[in-house]
């Protein structure tokens, strides 16, 4: 109960301070948890903070703060059933912060900051690959079921299903997720959903012409390959709540997560000389694009670091280059840059994987560095100057938080391989999903 002091102190502020300037100067910075009350001040409050020059304002804010943390989707189920599913998804928020000096004798432990918790009874996979764009995450599931959410508002919605992805019925991995992409329709005004489907799945030959490692790479022949995009904020204005059939693929798409930018989709191809394909969003059709002029490795990735197109080419294990592109021009040809080299030494513990996740300034990345044990796996930042490096998050151990205030620890580290990711809170509604 808010005394009474403190009731006449608000009123008195806000009295002396014109709604205008109280809203989109001071308001404006707060966290989404702490205008869900101050939108129950008033109508005109309520209505402001709703208002897209708000949301707008808001998220401009949010995305120019220094990152402080990323969010994890852990899931907590048993680790050696691959076909476990659970009611519910959470989302936890991992502060980026050097990990307490271990106390002899005792486990140190850290707490991971619970955001949302949401049932779904209906059951969600274990496997799952989550992306972000300005506070929205796409879940991609280990079926044809594709969520998506926006934890800091609290909403989550599961999507029609779309064209059935034969790929399920004939992959013997069954960590197979396939991928999903998030990103927002500058021409369209819209935030956008983007999956690919196998009508036929072909079958899978060696390659002669790519290895990696010390083995042949299998590719893709004989498929049939569609893909599908969804308008979110779509059931009016003659939009329709569905899913929107597109250009074929030119190629089979691999299993390594697409980018989404300011201009189009990027996916991975599955062909023995590999190959980049853009989903332009302005135009919704395919384009072959040039890769950086580097190796390839099947640890090669693709990541958006802040904003901008990025191909993490993985050199050896513990060694990895990092290319920039700027893809706002208009031209099909993507002009590469080599931004970083990093080389760290594994030391005793074997370093296996390294994938950038954010950067912080012009000399510092925050690396997720797998092992070669799963108790390795963390996340640190790296000075890029010098190749040095500075834990900040040990997964082995995060105790994560249930709504009850209880805490469980996840027994299997590689489901968050994927799912720790860039994010900050935003405001943008599912409903509405556009500026």
């Amino acid at each position: 109960m808010v005394g009474s002091d403190e009731k006449r102190l608000r009123a008195c502020l806000a009295a002396a301070i014109p709604d205008d300037l109280l809203i989109y100067e001071v308001l404006v910075h707060l966290r989404p948890k702490s205008l869900a009350r101050c939108r129950c001040v008033s109508r005109s409050w309520r209505a402001a903070i709703a208002g897209a020059a708000f949301v707008r304002r808001h998220l401009e804010l949010s995305r120019a703060r220094p990152p402080s943390s990323v969010l994890a989707v852990p899931r907590e189920i048993d680790p050696d059933d691959d076909h476990a599913t659970s009611t519910e998804i959470s989302f936890h928020r991992l502060p980026l912060l050097p990990p307490p000096p271990p106390q002899a004798g005792s486990n140190t432990t850290t707490d991971a900051e619970l955001v949302w918790e949401k049932a779904w009874p209906e059951g969600i996979t274990r496997w799952l690959s989550a992306t972000h764009c300005d506070g929205l995450v796409a879940i991609a599931t280990a079926t044809d079921r594709v969520f998506v959410c926006n934890p800091a508002t609290r909403e989550l919605v599961a999507l029609p299903l779309g064209a059935h992805n034969a790929e399920l019925e004939h992959c013997d991995d069954k960590d197979l997720v396939p991928q999903v992409a998030l990103g927002f329709d500058q021409w369209r005004n819209r935030y956008v959903v983007s999956r690919y489907f196998y009508r036929v799945y072909g079958e899978m030959i060696l390659s002669d012409e790519v290895t990696c490692g010390d083995s042949k790479y299998c590719r893709r022949q004989g498929h049939d390959i569609g893909h599908e995009v969804f308008t979110l904020g779509g059931g009016g204005g003659g939009e329709s709540w569905e899913w929107e059939l597109t250009q074929d693929p030119p190629h089979a798409i691999g299993g390594q997560r697409p980018v989404c930018t300011r201009r189009g989709i990027y996916w991975h191809s599955d062909v023995a000389r590999r190959l980049l394909m853009r989903f332009g969003l302005r135009d919704r059709t395919f384009h072959v694009v040039p890769r950086p002029p580097a190796g390839w490795s099947c640890d090669d990735e693709m990541v958006n670091l802040d904003g901008k197109l990025c191909y993490v080419h993985a050199a050896t294990e513990a060694s990895i280059h990092v290319w920039l592109a700027d893809d706002g021009s208009l031209f099909d040809e993507l002009q590469w840059s080599l931004r970083w080299r990093i080389d760290l030494h594994s030391g005793p513990n074997r370093i296996c994987y390294l994938r950038p996740v954010i950067s912080n300034g012009e000399d510092k990345l925050l690396l997720y560095v797998a092992g070669e044990n799963s108790c390795d796996d963390c996340l640190s930042w790296c000075t890029v100057s010098n190749n040095t490096v500075e834990k900040t998050v040990e997964f082995h151990n995060l105790r994560y938080g249930r709504p009850d205030g209880s805490k469980y620890m996840v027994q299997s580290l590689d489901v968050l391989h994927y799912n720790t990711f860039p994010y900050f809170e935003s405001l943008v509604s599912l409903t509405a999903c556009n500026y």
